[in-house]
C-alpha cells in the first residue's frame, strides 16, 4: 500500500500490486553448514541395513550433502543453467564406466542381485559426494570462493583441536562411543593416538593435510598465515601415529617446492615444526613402537602386501574393463579368499584399487579428473591479478591431488566420503575464482 499526499486535498491511498519475494539463501550459507557437519564424523552414524558382515548407516554429513545438493539443484533449475568442466566430464564418463563395468561382472562372476545392487550403491554414492563439485562451480561466485574455504579451514581446525584433546585425555575414543564396536568389524582399539570424529587414524591424518597444505602453500608465495594454525594441524598429523598421513604430507610438501619454491617464512615454519618434533620425538617414538609402527613388518603393512598380491592375481585376468565397482569383496570370494571383516570389502592401493575395479579404461578416465583439477588450480597460481592467498589456496588444492594419491596407497581414503567432500570443495574453488576474473 502506497499513501500519497497532493496538495489542498485529503491524502489518498493507493493500492500496489507486488509479487511475493521468493525465499533466497546464498548456496555458500548452506556449503558452510555442510562443511560444519564434517566435524561431527562418525559420531553420526544412523544404522540403515546390515549386508551380514558390515553395517551400512546414513551419516548426518551425508544428510547435510543431500540438503547441499538440493538447494544446488533448486538455484540451478531457477537459473536455466548447468556448467560442467573437464573435471564433471572426466568424472561422469569414469561413473558411466564403473557401472557399465559392474555391470558385465553380473554374468562373469555370477552376482546376485543383492551383491550387485549393493556394489552399484557406493557407486551412487561416489555420484553424490561428486555433486557436490557441479553445485560448487555452478552456484559459488569467485567472492565466495575465500569465505567457502574459512569454513573448511576451521572445520579442520576444529577437528584437530578436538583430536588433540581426545588424544590426550580419550584413549580408545572410537569404544567410548561405540562399546560394542568389533576390531576390524568396525574399529580397532587405538590407544592415545589421534583419530577424532572419525575413529580413524590415518583418515584423520589425510583430513587435516588438506588443511595444512593450504597454509604452506599460501607462506609459500606470501600470504600471511598464523603460526599457530599450521603448528597445530602439524601437531595433529604427528599425533595419528599414521605412517600413510605422514608420508603423503612430506610428498605434499615437495609438491608445493616444485611449483612454488622455497621461501623465507616457509623454511622458518618447517624449522620450527622440526625442532618440535625433535623435542617430543623419544615419547612419541616409544609410542608408535608400542604400534608397531616403527617397521614395515607389522600386521597391517604385512595384510597391504597380501591385498596387493591378490590384486594383482585378478588384475591380470581383468586388466581392460576391471571387475566392477566396488564389487572386490564378492569377487575375492568367487577367487577363493576369504571375505572375513570390513576392510576386505575394499583393497588397499588407491589408483591401484581404481585400475582393479575398472580395469586400464577406467583409470584413464579417473586420472583425466586428477588432471584436470590440477590444470585449473595452475591457471590460478600462474594468474597475475590473482592475490597470494588466492595463490595459495590454488597450489594447495594442486599438491593435495599426490597427497591423497600417495595416502590411499596405504588406505582406502580415495573414496571415502568424509575426504571426497571437503576435497571436491577444495578442487572446486579454483575454477569459482577464475569464472568471474
Amino acid at each position: 500500500m502506497l499513501l500519497r499526499y497532493n496538495a489542498g486535498r485529503s491524502p489518498v491511498i493507493v493500492a500496489l500490486k507486488t509479487e511475493p519475494r521468493p525465499l533466497q539463501i546464498r548456496l555458500a550459507t548452506v556449503f558452510y553448514l555442510a562443511i560444519g557437519t564434517l566435524l561431527i564424523g562418525n559420531l553420526g552414524r544412523i544404522p540403515i541395513f546390515s549386508t551380514g558382515d558390515r553395517n551400512v548407516p546414513i551419516l548426518v554429513n551425508d544428510l547435510a550433502v543431500a540438503a547441499l545438493i538440493g538447494a544446488g539443484a533448486v538455484a540451478m533449475a531457477g537459473r536455466r543453467s548447468l556448467r560442467l568442466d573437464w573435471v564433471a566430464a572426466f568424472a561422469l564418463l569414469f561413473a558411466g564406466f564403473g557401472a557399465l563395468s559392474t555391470a558385465l561382472a553380473v554374468p562373469r562372476f555370477d552376482l546376485p542381485p543383492f551383491e550387485a545392487l549393493v556394489s552399484l550403491a557406493y557407486l551412487v554414492r561416489w555420484l553424490f559426494y561428486f555433486a557436490v563439485y557441479v553445485v560448487a562451480i555452478n552456484t559459488l561466485r569467485s567472492s565466495d570462493a575465500g569465505r567457502v574455504w574459512r569454513a573448511l579451514e576451521w572445520a579442520i581446525l576444529g577437528f584437530a583441536i578436538f583430536g588433540i584433546v581426545q588424544a590426550a585425555f580419550l584413549p580408545g575414543f572410537a569404544q567410548i562411543v561405540y562399546p560394542d564396536s568389533r576390531p576390524q568389524l568396525d574399529w580397532d582399539p587405538q590407544g592415545h593416538r589421534l583419530v577424532s570424529s572419525f575413529l580413524d587414524p590415518n583418515y584423520a591424518g589425510a583430513f587435516i593435510n588438506v588443511g595444512l597444505l593450504v597454509y604452506l602453500s599460501q607462506m609459500a608465495v606470501g600470504a600471511r598465515v598464523k603460526a599457530w594454525k599450521p603448528l597445530v594441524l602439524g601437531l595433529a598429523v604427528v599425533l595419528t601415529l599414521s605412517r600413510s598421513a605422514l608420508l603423503a604430507l612430506v610428498i605434499g610438501g615437495m609438491a608445493i617446492l616444485v611449483i612454488a619454491g622455497l621461501s623465507k617464512r616457509l623454511v622458518r615454519a618447517v624449522g620450527v615444526a622440526v625442532v618440535l618434533v625433535a623435542v617430543a620425538s623419544q615419547p612419541l617414538l616409544r609410542y608408535a613402537a608400542s604400534f608397531h609402527k616403527l617397521s614395515v613388518t607389522d600386521r597391517s603393512a604385512l595384510d597391504r602386501l597380501v591385498s596387493f598380491a591378490h590384486g594383482w592375481t585378478v588384475l591380470k585376468d581383468h586388466w581392460v574393463i576391471g571387475v566392477g565397482f566396488n564389487t572386490w569383496g564378492y569377487v575375492a570370494e568367487r577367487y577363493g579368499w576369504l571375505r572375513s571383516f570390513t576392510a576386505t570389502y575394499g583393497l588397499d592401493g588407491g589408483l591401484f584399487f581404481i585400475l582393479v575395479l575398472t580395469g586400464v579404461i577406467g583409470l584413464a578416465l579417473y586420472l583425466g579428473i586428477l588432471w584436470s583439477v590440477i590444470r585449473v588450480a595452475r591457471r590460478v597460481w600462474r594468474n597475475p591479478a590473482m592475490g597470494p592467498n588466492e595463490r595459495g589456496l590454488a597450489i594447495g588444492a594442486a599438491v593435495s591431488v599426490p597427497m591423497i594419491v600417495v595416502h590411499s596407497l596405504f588406505t582406502n581414503s580415495l573414496l571415502l566420503p568424509f575426504l571426497m567432500e571437503p576435497l571436491w570443495i577444495l578442487w572446486a574453488l579454483p575454477f569459482v575464482m577464475m569464472s568471474e576474473s
